[in-house]
C-alpha cells in the first residue's frame, strides 16, 4: 500500500507538470528577452517536480511517532492539493491576470489555506512578497513579465 508522503508526492508531480505545461504556455513578448516570460514559472515547476521526485523516493521517515488519524492525514493532504491547485492556477492565469494580481493572489489564498488570518499579516505578507518578486524579476533581472489581458495587456 503506498502511503500519505508517497500519494502526496504523485499528486504534487501531477500539479508540477501541468505547471509546467502552463508555463510553456506564456507567450514571449515581441521584443527579444534573453529568457522570456515563462523562466521563473519553468525554474519553480521544475523545482517542484524535482522535490516531489525526491519526497516520492525517499519519504519522511517517523519512527516511534505514532501515525496521525486518518482524519488529520487527509486534512494535511487536502491543504498540499488546494495549495498545489493554487499553484498551477496561479501558471494559468498569470496571462489574463497579469503577474502581479495572480502571484498576489496565490500567496494570499496559500497562506489562507495554510491557516493563516488573512488580514493583516497574510495581507502584509502577500503584497511584500510579491512587489519583492516582481522588483526582482522586472527590475534587477530584467525580465518581462505578463502584465494581463484584463489590464490591456497582450
Amino acid at each position: 500500500m503506498i502511503g500519505h508522503d508517497r500519494a502526496a508526492a504523485l499528486v504534487i508531480l501531477a500539479g508540477a507538470a501541468a505547471y509546467l505545461i502552463g508555463a510553456r504556455r506564456l507567450v514571449s513578448p515581441a521584443m527579444a528577452d534573453p529568457l522570456g516570460p515563462s523562466a521563473f514559472p519553468t525554474l519553480l515547476g521544475g523545482s517542484l517536480l524535482l522535490l516531489a521526485v525526491v519526497l516520492l523516493l525517499f519519504p519522511p521517515a517517523s519512527p516511534g511517532e505514532p501515525a496521525p488519524p486518518s482524519g488529520k492525514r487527509l486534512a494535511r493532504f487536502g491543504r498540499s492539493g488546494l495549495v498545489l491547485a493554487l499553484l498551477v492556477a496561479n501558471a494559468l492565469t498569470m496571462e489574463w491576470l497579469g503577474y502581479a494580481l495572480s502571484t498576489f493572489l496565490f500567496f494570499l489564498g496559500a497562506l489562507i489555506v495554510l491557516g493563516e488570518k488573512p488580514w493583516p499579516r497574510g495581507l502584509l505578507f502577500s503584497v511584500t512578497f510579491t512587489g519583492g518578486l516582481y522588483l526582482l524579476f522586472a527590475r534587477v533581472l530584467s525580465l518581462t513579465l505578463p502584465v494581463g489581458a484584463i489590464f490591456g495587456g497582450r
